[in-house]
């Protein structure tokens, strides 16, 4: 674990995490779901890092900026092949669930903020049986990267300040919305698609207990 230690003064009373790669394994769904849609409308067959290099805006978003109008059909057929293939991905990071649920019976509270759309972001939910976890979730946009947007949201729905709450996501984007929210950035480097790294700005874990430690050590509960 790497980052500076968090003042005193400051307890973490909220954690909000993202989705993909953080707390599911799930990107790699992601990815093969965008380039069946793209193929399906007479698109090129993109490679992993052509799929990462639209990555900001939700799934509609990316696929307007791959295949301009054709995007309604590709849509269609991105969100059957994500829920068709889910069943490999249902499963959350081991030690997710559990720090989850030991966060809100210390009255922490827990919430979602993902990039993802608001159609694939329930299927995951519902399929990962996360949603009874969650006090708060919130989607992206069509329109490019907003979670700086959702955490904010989220913490003043919760009515906490922003050195109560904390972050949890495994890229540097996720960090730099952080920044821009001003709550704790948690970065998750846990999962093989993890491209957070250490940076004196915030902290960076590489193992689901090792977060479970330094939250332990700074929640208020």
């Amino acid at each position: 674990m790497t980052g500076l230690g968090t003042p005193h003064h400051a307890r973490i009373r909220g954690v909000v995490f993202d989705f993909d790669g953080t707390v599911a394994d799930t990107l790699r769904l992601v990815i093969s779901g965008f380039q069946e849609a793209v193929v399906s409308v007479g698109g090129p067959r993109l490679s992993n890092a052509d799929v990462y290099a639209f990555f900001g805006p939700t799934e509609a978003g990316m696929l307007r900026r791959a295949v301009g109008d054709l995007w309604p059909e590709a849509y269609r057929v991105y969100l059957e092949a994500y829920e068709r293939d889910h069943g490999a991905y249902d499963q959350l990071f081991d030690g997710v669930v559990d720090l989850m649920t030991s966060l809100r019976s210390r009255g922490i509270r827990i919430g979602l903020v993902t990039g993802k759309g608001r159609d694939s972001a329930e299927i995951s939910v519902r399929r990962t049986g996360l949603g009874p976890l969650l006090e708060a979730f919130e989607t992206g946009s069509d329109d490019g990267l907003a979670k700086a947007h959702g955490i904010t949201r989220v913490r003043e729905a919760w009515g906490l300040a922003s050195t109560e709450v904390a972050y949890v996501g495994d890229t540097p984007d996720d960090m730099k919305s952080c920044l821009e929210a001003g709550v704790t950035g948690l970065g998750a480097a846990w999962a093989k698609t993890a491209s957070v790294v250490a940076d004196p700005r915030w902290h960076c874990f590489g193992s689901v207990a090792d977060l479970a430690t330094w939250l332990d050590a700074h929640i208020d509960g």
